[in-house]
Protein backbone atom coordinates (compact mmCIF):
# COMPACT_ATOMS: atom_id res chain seq x y z
CA UNK A 1 0.00 0.00 0.00
CA UNK A 2 1.24 3.46 -0.94
CA UNK A 3 2.02 6.35 2.00
CA UNK A 4 0.40 9.33 -0.25
CA UNK A 5 1.65 12.37 1.05
CA UNK A 6 -0.02 15.22 -1.00
CA UNK A 7 -3.72 15.54 -1.17
CA UNK A 8 -5.77 18.24 -3.33
CA UNK A 9 -9.15 19.42 -3.10
CA UNK A 10 -9.10 21.82 -5.82
CA UNK A 11 -7.38 22.89 -9.06
CA UNK A 12 -4.33 24.72 -9.12
CA UNK A 13 -3.54 27.27 -6.18
CA UNK A 14 -2.73 30.91 -7.04
CA UNK A 15 -3.78 32.50 -3.51
CA UNK A 16 -5.90 34.94 -5.14
CA UNK A 17 -8.34 34.88 -1.78
CA UNK A 18 -4.96 35.34 0.76
CA UNK A 19 -3.86 38.42 -0.82
CA UNK A 20 -2.89 41.38 1.24
CA UNK A 21 -4.45 44.96 0.45
CA UNK A 22 -1.43 47.00 1.94
CA UNK A 23 2.26 46.11 2.21
CA UNK A 24 2.75 45.72 5.77
CA UNK A 25 5.99 47.32 5.48
CA UNK A 26 5.52 50.47 3.72
CA UNK A 27 1.51 50.85 3.66
CA UNK A 28 1.26 51.48 0.18
CA UNK A 29 -1.85 49.73 -1.77
CA UNK A 30 -0.97 46.50 -3.43
CA UNK A 31 -2.67 46.88 -7.23
CA UNK A 32 -6.14 45.01 -7.57
CA UNK A 33 -5.48 42.10 -10.04
CA UNK A 34 -5.52 38.41 -10.97
CA UNK A 35 -2.40 36.33 -9.64
CA UNK A 36 -1.47 33.77 -11.59
CA UNK A 37 0.09 30.71 -10.25
CA UNK A 38 2.91 31.06 -8.16
CA UNK A 39 2.91 35.19 -8.52
CA UNK A 40 3.25 36.73 -5.58
CA UNK A 41 2.20 40.33 -4.74
CA UNK A 42 5.27 43.05 -4.52
CA UNK A 43 5.37 46.49 -3.88
CA UNK A 44 5.63 49.03 -6.23
CA UNK A 45 7.61 51.07 -3.46
CA UNK A 46 9.76 48.95 -1.19
CA UNK A 47 9.87 45.55 -3.10
CA UNK A 48 8.65 43.63 -0.02
CA UNK A 49 7.33 40.46 -1.76
CA UNK A 50 4.08 38.88 -0.01
CA UNK A 51 4.42 35.26 -0.03
CA UNK A 52 2.14 32.84 0.78
CA UNK A 53 2.92 29.90 2.66
CA UNK A 54 0.87 26.46 4.01
CA UNK A 55 -0.54 26.65 7.43
CA UNK A 56 1.51 24.42 9.29
CA UNK A 57 -0.95 21.84 11.89
CA UNK A 58 -1.09 18.73 13.43
CA UNK A 59 -3.62 15.40 12.82
CA UNK A 60 -3.32 12.55 15.32
CA UNK A 61 -4.24 8.75 15.02
CA UNK A 62 -5.62 8.19 19.16
CA UNK A 63 -5.11 4.90 19.64
CA UNK A 64 -7.20 2.62 22.17
CA UNK A 65 -5.38 -0.25 24.25
CA UNK A 66 -7.11 -2.26 21.73
CA UNK A 67 -6.08 -0.99 18.33
CA UNK A 68 -9.45 1.36 17.69
CA UNK A 69 -8.73 4.86 16.20
CA UNK A 70 -10.49 7.90 17.53
CA UNK A 71 -12.60 10.26 15.51
CA UNK A 72 -14.42 13.23 15.62
CA UNK A 73 -17.77 14.31 13.75
CA UNK A 74 -17.13 17.88 13.37
CA UNK A 75 -19.67 20.45 14.19
CA UNK A 76 -22.25 21.70 11.11
CA UNK A 77 -21.45 25.67 11.62
CA UNK A 78 -17.44 24.29 10.72
CA UNK A 79 -15.78 23.51 7.79
CA UNK A 80 -16.97 20.22 6.44
CA UNK A 81 -19.81 20.20 8.99
CA UNK A 82 -21.16 16.79 9.85
CA UNK A 83 -18.37 14.80 8.12
CA UNK A 84 -15.72 13.11 10.37
CA UNK A 85 -12.02 13.65 11.03
CA UNK A 86 -8.91 12.72 12.88
CA UNK A 87 -8.13 15.27 15.82
CA UNK A 88 -6.12 17.68 15.07
CA UNK A 89 -5.51 21.92 14.23
CA UNK A 90 -2.92 24.87 13.20
CA UNK A 91 0.52 25.18 15.08
CA UNK A 92 0.38 28.57 17.13
CA UNK A 93 3.36 30.66 16.97
CA UNK A 94 4.44 30.23 20.28
CA UNK A 95 3.56 26.59 20.11
CA UNK A 96 6.11 23.69 18.97
CA UNK A 97 4.36 20.68 17.19
CA UNK A 98 4.12 18.46 20.37
CA UNK A 99 2.65 21.44 21.93
CA UNK A 100 -0.21 21.77 19.97
CA UNK A 101 -0.29 17.85 19.84
CA UNK A 102 -1.36 17.87 23.30
CA UNK A 103 -3.53 21.19 23.28
CA UNK A 104 -5.67 20.44 19.99
CA UNK A 105 -6.12 16.77 21.50
CA UNK A 106 -7.02 17.94 24.90
CA UNK A 107 -9.32 20.34 23.34
CA UNK A 108 -11.37 18.49 20.97
CA UNK A 109 -11.56 15.23 22.83
CA UNK A 110 -10.96 15.54 26.54
CA UNK A 111 -7.97 13.14 26.31
CA UNK A 112 -4.63 13.21 28.42
CA UNK A 113 -2.00 11.83 25.00
CA UNK A 114 1.56 10.61 25.19
CA UNK A 115 2.61 10.75 21.30
CA UNK A 116 4.51 7.79 20.25
CA UNK A 117 6.09 9.11 17.21
CA UNK A 118 5.26 11.03 13.98
CA UNK A 119 3.61 8.54 10.97
CA UNK A 120 4.10 10.87 8.13
CA UNK A 121 3.84 14.78 7.10
CA UNK A 122 0.86 15.44 4.36
CA UNK A 123 0.11 18.84 2.33
CA UNK A 124 -3.68 19.31 2.04
CA UNK A 125 -4.36 21.84 -0.95
CA UNK A 126 -7.93 22.25 -0.29
CA UNK A 127 -8.57 25.19 -1.50
CA UNK A 128 -7.99 28.88 -3.05
CA UNK A 129 -7.48 29.97 1.25
CA UNK A 130 -6.36 27.11 2.47
CA UNK A 131 -3.08 25.16 2.01
CA UNK A 132 -2.31 23.16 5.23
CA UNK A 133 1.15 21.18 5.90
CA UNK A 134 0.06 18.27 8.66
CA UNK A 135 2.34 16.30 11.04
CA UNK A 136 0.47 13.02 11.86
CA UNK A 137 1.26 11.66 15.11
CA UNK A 138 0.74 8.48 17.17
CA UNK A 139 -0.63 8.85 20.30
CA UNK A 140 -2.21 6.63 23.21
CA UNK A 141 -4.41 7.59 26.09
CA UNK A 142 -2.88 8.51 29.43
CA UNK A 143 -5.80 9.99 31.14
CA UNK A 144 -9.05 11.34 30.60
CA UNK A 145 -12.83 10.45 29.36
CA UNK A 146 -13.67 11.19 25.65
CA UNK A 147 -15.44 14.31 25.91
CA UNK A 148 -16.04 16.10 22.22
CA UNK A 149 -15.00 20.09 22.17
CA UNK A 150 -13.91 22.54 20.04
CA UNK A 151 -14.77 22.08 16.29
CA UNK A 152 -16.50 18.36 17.22
CA UNK A 153 -19.39 17.44 18.33
CA UNK A 154 -19.37 13.50 18.73
CA UNK A 155 -16.11 11.17 19.38
CA UNK A 156 -16.14 7.68 18.61
CA UNK A 157 -13.85 5.22 18.63
CA UNK A 158 -13.81 3.02 15.42
CA UNK A 159 -11.47 -0.48 13.94
CA UNK A 160 -11.07 -1.31 10.59
CA UNK A 161 -14.57 -2.14 9.94
CA UNK A 162 -16.37 0.62 10.86
CA UNK A 163 -13.56 2.68 9.05
CA UNK A 164 -14.97 1.32 5.84
CA UNK A 165 -18.10 3.50 5.85
CA UNK A 166 -17.00 6.57 7.11
CA UNK A 167 -17.53 9.95 5.76
CA UNK A 168 -14.08 11.89 6.23
CA UNK A 169 -14.13 15.54 5.67
CA UNK A 170 -10.10 15.03 4.95
CA UNK A 171 -8.78 12.83 2.31
CA UNK A 172 -5.36 12.62 3.80
CA UNK A 173 -7.38 11.56 7.02
CA UNK A 174 -9.09 8.47 5.46
CA UNK A 175 -5.47 7.20 3.70
CA UNK A 176 -3.41 8.08 6.95
CA UNK A 177 -6.82 5.33 8.89
CA UNK A 178 -6.12 3.24 5.71
CA UNK A 179 -1.99 2.98 6.49
CA UNK A 180 -2.81 2.68 10.66
CA UNK A 181 -5.11 -0.29 9.69
CA UNK A 182 -3.21 -1.91 7.01
CA UNK A 183 -0.18 -2.24 9.34
CA UNK A 184 2.27 0.89 7.07
CA UNK A 185 2.63 3.24 9.00
CA UNK A 186 6.62 3.35 10.56
CA UNK A 187 7.59 5.69 13.63
CA UNK A 188 9.79 8.12 13.51
CA UNK A 189 10.49 8.79 17.38
CA UNK A 190 9.71 11.96 18.93
CA UNK A 191 12.86 12.98 21.14
CA UNK A 192 12.77 11.47 25.08
CA UNK A 193 13.41 14.96 26.31
CA UNK A 194 10.38 16.48 24.99
CA UNK A 195 8.16 13.25 25.57
CA UNK A 196 9.70 11.25 27.71
CA UNK A 197 8.31 7.31 27.18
Amino acid sequence: MNLYQVFSHSGPLAGNNRRARHCPQCGLRFADRVLARFERQRCGRCGYVHHLNPAPGITMLVKSPAGEILIGRRRATARYGGMWCLPGGYIEYEESFIDTAHREVREETGLAVRIAGIVNVVSNHLDDCHHTLVIVLLGEVLAGRPEPGDDLEELKWIDRRAHAGIGYAFEADQRIIDGYFAGNLRLLPIDARIEPR
